[in-house]
């Protein structure tokens, strides 16, 4: 089931320092990996965002959306060259985002797989173990897969 979730990663992304920047480039790197809106998928980043910031603290975010024209949930995996201001909760730019995108009916699977990720990133050691895989995408993709797979 969440073990079956498909996952890129994108490592040393450049983007400009700010988060909006930051999401149109993570909208579009994913929508061409998984044939999906480019348009639709930043602007539900962005609407997420005016709810509330997905910057996790640590350096690491959980950006997240829903969009039309997805059959399952994909996960996009980005490491960013220069860190990005992201109004995080601790106040610490983000180097690491972990993009959760869903179909747009999907409410379960999307609260069900943002859980799991987020129970794992409190673990000070699991989140220590994705930054310093921050240049393997092969390590990073394994990493949150297992997460989701728990």
């Amino acid at each position: 089931m969440d073990s079956d979730v498909k996952c890129a990663a994108f490592i040393d992304v450049k983007v400009a320092p700010q988060k909006e920047a930051a999401l149109a480039t993570t909208a579009e790197l994913l929508a061409n990996q998984w044939s999906i809106d480019g348009k639709e998928l930043y602007t539900s980043f962005v609407n997420r965002e005016a709810e509330s910031s997905t910057g996790f603290g640590d350096g690491i975010a959980i950006p997240h959306a829903k969009v039309s024209g997805l059959e399952a949930p994909v996960v996009g995996i980005l490491t960013y060259a220069d860190p990005v201001e992201w109004a995080a909760i601790d106040e610490q730019p983000v180097s690491l985002a972990i993009a959760l995108i869903v179909p747009t009916k999907a409410d379960q699977v999307h609260l069900r797989l943002l859980s799991k990720l987020a129970r794992k990133l409190v673990d000070h050691d699991y989140a220590e173990g994705l930054r310093r895989s921050a240049h393997d995408a092969a390590q990073l993709t394994k990493q949150v897969q297992q997460a989701l797979a728990e």
